[in-house]
């Protein structure tokens, strides 16, 4: 997925030790090194803001006047559809 023939190399500094902790735990977790753990959070998060852009496509789509893009957030949040 993250693979189109240009790999880049990003650093991250001043990360605090407490995020540093959980990201190692949730590596060991996922059996996974903590580079490849912190690239999965990172892919899915741009995923995540693809699938908010679908979602506002659809929504607009469906039905004027229906749940604005906000609402529908704090429904998934809640763990409604």
């Amino acid at each position: 997925m993250h693979n189109d023939g240009m790999v880049k190399t990003l650093t991250l500094r001043n990360v605090p030790e407490r995020v540093i902790v959980a990201l190692r735990r949730r590596a060991r977790h996922n059996g996974r090194s903590m580079q490849r753990e912190l690239l999965s959070l990172v892919e899915r998060s741009v995923d995540t803001e693809s699938l908010w852009s679908r979602i506002g496509a659809i929504r607009k789509s469906l039905r004027p006047g229906g749940m604005s893009l906000g609402e529908i957030h704090r429904a998934l949040d809640k763990g409604r559809p």
